[in-house]
């Protein structure tokens, strides 16, 4: 239960992040080249395969120059 959980929030957090990102103008190439990740790990963090640890988080609202709460901020779908 709550691996199926957790892995919801992943995926929620993951569209959030494209969503900014297409908000910014930013294709994924760009936001990796800003936050020094390859290519493959925001694809992987956009598509809810990869959980995000707080240090990468902070990274990528570094790079979409945006407060960290603001990935944070989705909405849960169930």
């Amino acid at each position: 239960m709550g691996r199926n959980r957790d892995q919801k929030y992943i995926k929620s957090f993951g569209e959030n992040l494209r969503k900014l990102r297409l908000s910014k103008g930013l294709v994924q190439e760009e936001l990796a080249d800003r936050c020094d990740f390859p290519l493959s790990q925001v694809g992987r963090f956009e598509r809810g395969v990869r959980s995000p640890t707080l240090s990468t988080i902070l990274i990528l609202a570094k790079g979409l120059d945006v407060e960290p709460k603001v990935l944070l901020d989705f909405k849960y779908r169930n």
